[in-house]
């Protein structure tokens, strides 16, 4: 298609005013491959990153050429992608200041800066971020496919690497109280002998901040091979571990802050292991009497406070 083209009438239908938020029709559209990595990209933008980026980088970052972003602009009834961006940030529930006060005050942190006003900087990144990625859950079915898949499965395996790892720990405690049958080991030779055992009804969930964890990445393609499906928790829009996965979770990326990208990541992935724990549990009421049960047995197990001891002696 030509970007310098008119839009269509069928372009001015779907683009005209509805009742519906411009999000949840961006999401709901029926776009080509290309324009749905594109949209991917932009509903996971943090506020900042949506009222400063130029149409260059917007273009770099989301692997898309400016022409095909001025084309989906232009499907929704906007001049282009600055105006589209625009009326994102001001649907955004995760906004929490004007257009203008983002574009004149990035949230970076500088040397002037005092211990107050950095940890002031890193909580409010991490709120946003945490809004943002609550947004992209309850604008997909991502979520309620994954809960399903874990509460249907045969077994479960946790595929992670290095940071990712943790995350995947994390999540393999959780959902292990809740008497899921799923495993994980952080040596990624047991990860490949765990992806290589797996069969038709079985699920690996594989979680990575690229995507391109060469591990993680060969642990998932094994166990696709063998008949299992592929949830993956990724970071990057377009990356191979994307690409194969038959449910995916997108956490939203950010900058701003020097080097916390993938730490924040991190946590966000943590925090979604919280969401996933609540909404399987919340699915059956036999499950939650496993979670008390372990509970009392892990509480049995802890040291007496000494010092509830003595008061009581006394």
């Amino acid at each position: 298609m030509n970007a310098d083209r008119k839009p269509s009438n069928e372009d001015r239908n779907e683009a005209a005013p509805e009742s519906q938020p411009l999000m949840a029709r961006l999401s709901n559209a029926n776009l080509s491959a290309t324009e749905r990595r594109l949209t991917e990209h932009l509903l996971s933008l943090a506020e900042y990153d949506l009222a400063t980026l130029t149409a260059a980088d917007l273009a770099t970052r989301s692997g898309s050429s400016r022409a095909t972003i001025d084309r989906l602009a232009r499907k929704f009834g906007f001049a282009g992608q600055r105006e589209l961006r625009h009326a994102l940030l001001r649907g955004s529930r995760a906004m929490k200041a004007r257009v203008d006060e983002i574009e004149s005050t990035p949230p970076t942190i500088t040397s002037s800066d005092g211990p107050a006003e950095i940890a002031f900087k890193v909580f409010n990144n991490a709120s946003v971020r945490a809004l943002k990625f609550a947004e992209l859950l309850s604008r997909s079915s991502a979520l309620e496919h994954l809960v399903d898949a874990v509460l249907a499965a045969r077994s479960i395996q946790i595929f992670g690497a290095g940071s990712s790892a943790v995350v995947g720990l994390d999540m393999h405690q959780r959902l292990l109280r809740l008497g899921l049958p799923i495993g994980f080991a952080q040596d990624s030779h047991t990860q490949m002998a765990q992806a290589a055992l797996m069969r038709p009804g079985d699920l690996g969930i594989a979680i990575s901040y690229s995507g391109l964890t060469r591990s993680t990445v060969l642990a998932a393609q094994t166990a696709q091979a063998k008949g299992a499906k592929i949830a993956g928790i990724v970071a990057k829009p377009q990356s191979l571990l994307g690409e194969l996965c038959d449910i995916h979770i997108l956490t939203p990326p950010g900058v701003g802050l020097f080097g916390t990208d993938a730490v924040m990541t991190r946590i966000l992935q943590m925090m979604f292991n919280e969401v996933l724990f609540h909404c399987v549990a919340m699915r059956d009421q036999r499950l939650l009497e496993n979670v008390r049960a372990v509970d009392e047995a892990l509480n049995a197990e802890k040291l007496r406070n000494k010092f509830v001891a003595k008061e009581k002696t006394n």
